[in-house]
């Protein structure tokens, strides 16, 4: 009698052992920027991805392209213009239409938020957000770091969803993305709720994984973390709209089965307060043009 009791223990043990090992292999965090998968992994060995260096045997010379940090570091000759950190790409000079919505002219119009570089309201990215526009603006090469000869791509320059290129009909960067580069403090979270409503913004951020910069500004890097993923990066917004990815790589992971949905909803709500303190059903974009 005993030894049955033992093996159905042991089944028992052995299976939810097995069905927790599933979950969380299902829905723990993605692959670090070191691994393959990470789409931030531009290396020719990081196969699964679209952006990404030449191999070895399409490009015997394409020897830095089997490398994985070059392509945004370099720990010699590096360009360090406004606190970059290490970073091995030039800075572009388009200029980018800011975002058009009604809370921008509350923070434009509110000397505390310090809309732009270095005290010029000229509403221009800085910090880490310069940095994530010097590939994602959608006319620089991947491949043309500040050190050394370009790197051979197989695909050399971010299109669609992923770009910002001012030129484009969709300007995503005024039309269809959150205002960036601004301090983001008590007084202007008040401005904005006195035009939004009593509440409509929160400071701080309830989450501590999402951080303004040293200057306080609200940047990329607020939501967004370059290096990993924290859940699921195959969630997909409804239909019409369902061939469009869920912006991945948010800086918090909401865990257990969560999937980059929840994630961006985590986010989202650690400075925009839902009513009743639900979260609200994943709201899906307009089409861009």
């Amino acid at each position: 009698m005993m030894k049955h009791v033992r093996l159905i223990l042991t089944v028992f043990v052995l299976s939810a052992s097995f069905v927790m090992a599933v979950v969380f292999q299902t829905f723990a965090a993605g692959p670090l920027v070191s691994k393959p998968g990470n789409k931030h992994n531009l290396s020719a060995a990081n196969t699964g991805v679209t952006y990404r260096a030449r191999s070895l045997a399409d490009d015997p010379a394409n020897v830095r392209g089997q490398e994985i940090c070059i392509f945004c570091h370099t720990p010699h000759n590096a360009n360090v213009e406004g606190g970059a950190p290490l970073w091995n790409r030039k800075f572009n000079t388009l200029t980018f239409q800011r975002y058009s919505g009604s809370t921008l002219f509350v923070i434009k119009n509110n000397s505390n938020a310090n809309y732009g570089t270095a005290g010029q309201r000229n509403f221009q990215p800085d910090g880490s957000s310069k940095l994530c526009l010097s590939c994602h603006d959608g006319v620089s090469s991947l491949g043309a770091v500040k050190n050394g000869s370009p790197i051979a791509m197989v695909s050399d320059v971010i299109t669609g969803f992923a770009s910002f290129n001012p030129a484009d009909a969709a300007n995503k960067m005024r039309y269809g993305h959150h205002p960036i580069s601004f301090v983001y403090d008590g007084s202007v979270a008040s401005a904005i709720n006195l035009v939004k409503g009593a509440d409509s913004y929160k400071f701080p951020p309830s989450l501590p994984a999402v951080k303004l910069d040293r200057q306080g500004k609200m940047q990329c890097t607020t939501c967004h973390n370059a290096h990993q993923n924290q859940s699921d990066d195959n969630t997909f917004y409804p239909s019409p709209n369902d061939t469009r990815k869920v912006a991945p790589f948010w800086v918090y992971g909401a865990g257990g089965a969560a999937t980059a949905s929840d994630d961006q909803q985590s986010v989202c709500t650690a400075c925009h307060p839902m009513d009743a303190g639900a979260v609200p059903p994943l709201v899906t974009p307009g089409l861009w043009p």
